[in-house]
């Protein structure tokens, strides 16, 4: 069974070309002005909040008690089995 493929070209004119090629030129040009914009406005704002908290947040005291109370330590007994006896047991 043999399929047949049609394939119909499009001529567009060179103007309207021109134009699409401008629009989006002009759309990844305002893309990134955005992207730079909030970087600027929101990168020191950032670093301003993190300064602040790293000097006045918690005592140094207080986050090494916080994160001892957060910690799990896990108890068990453990014993090695040898592959032997796993053998034997079979």
């Amino acid at each position: 069974m043999t399929q047949q493929y049609q394939v119909r070209f499009l001529q567009i004119p060179r103007w309207l070309a021109i134009v699409a090629g401008a629009l989006s030129v002009a759309f990844a040009i305002a893309l990134f002005l955005l992207s730079l914009t909030v970087f600027l406005l929101v990168l020191p704002v950032i670093a301003v909040a993190g300064a602040l908290y790293y000097f006045f947040g918690l005592p140094r005291a207080a986050r090494k008690a916080q994160r001892e109370a957060e910690a799990r330590i896990i108890e068990g007994e453990y014993r090695v089995v040898q592959s032997e006896r796993i053998e034997r047991d079979r």
